[in-house]
């Protein structure tokens, strides 16, 4: 069988209009990347390092690690410690409607 060049982006976009569930469990990826990519550069450009975030939290540096990774779930109380550890707040906001999440 001859190699096909398939693109990867197309393929995916195809598969998300089609499948609703998939769509909304992609949508979550996205948001779940998107927040603990924004946290790492905040942690980053303020100069911290893991270890750094660990002792002003009470956490370990492994647990720290564990959060900034996409996939693992830490608990409420420790994610809260590690956002309170670099200054910084979470505020809950009425979600706009009319808000599409990327695609790939």
């Amino acid at each position: 069988m001859p190699f096909k060049k398939v693109n990867v982006k197309e393929e995916i976009n195809k598969r998300l209009e089609n499948d609703i569930e998939l769509k909304k469990a992609y949508e979550y990826a996205q948001l779940e990347y998107e927040v603990l990519k924004q946290l790492v550069k905040m942690r980053n450009e303020m100069g911290l390092s893991q270890s750094d975030v660990a002792r002003k939290s009470g956490l370990t540096q492994q647990m720290v690690s564990r959060i900034e990774t996409v996939g693992n779930s830490p608990t409420l109380r420790n994610f809260i410690k590690y956002v309170d550890s670099l200054g910084l707040e979470i505020k809950i906001e009425k979600k706009n409607n009319n808000m599409e999440y990327s695609k790939v």
